[in-house]
């Protein structure tokens, strides 16, 4: 009886391929390929180009596509989609905590404006700097360890 062959993968260690991350498509290499635990497919370790290290990850034989002219132009089109995307959301939505028709001013004062009379207390401490000198009072100045 011959011995049976083992299927091979469709795509192999250190194979320059495209990977899904979320809804684009990366440019990777293949680190490692593994049987899937059911057995019917392959589970490949991928590490995206350009991104650290922390990144890699085993990943379905679904997610990932040959590095040809035809899914290198499919990656371009899934940017400029997720590009125009999101410059369709920054146009529609104004920028959290800003004030409809106008800018947010808390975050355009200076720090002239946030130490302004009337913020301090009598020993002519800021309201912060009081607490702490209330602390130290109260603990008779030792220092909590």
């Amino acid at each position: 009886m011959a011995p049976s062959k083992t299927p091979q993968p469709p795509y192999s260690k250190d194979e320059r391929v495209l990977c899904f991350h979320m809804e684009m498509l990366y440019e990777a290499k293949i680190l490692d390929v593994q049987p899937t635990e059911s057995g019917d497919g392959w589970s490949y370790k991928i590490h995206y180009k350009g991104w650290k290290s922390s990144w890699d990850d085993w990943v379905p034989q679904d997610r990932i596509r040959k590095l040809n002219d035809e899914n290198k132009d499919l990656a371009q089109q899934l940017l400029a989609q997720y590009k125009q995307l999101q410059s369709g959301k920054a146009a529609k939505q104004p920028k959290k905590g800003g004030r409809p028709g106008g800018s947010d001013l808390s975050s355009a004062r200076g720090s002239e404006e946030r130490t302004a009379a009337g913020t301090t207390t009598q020993n002519n401490r800021n309201p912060r700097r009081a607490r702490d000198f209330d602390l130290e009072t109260v603990s008779g100045g030792v220092p909590f360890s």
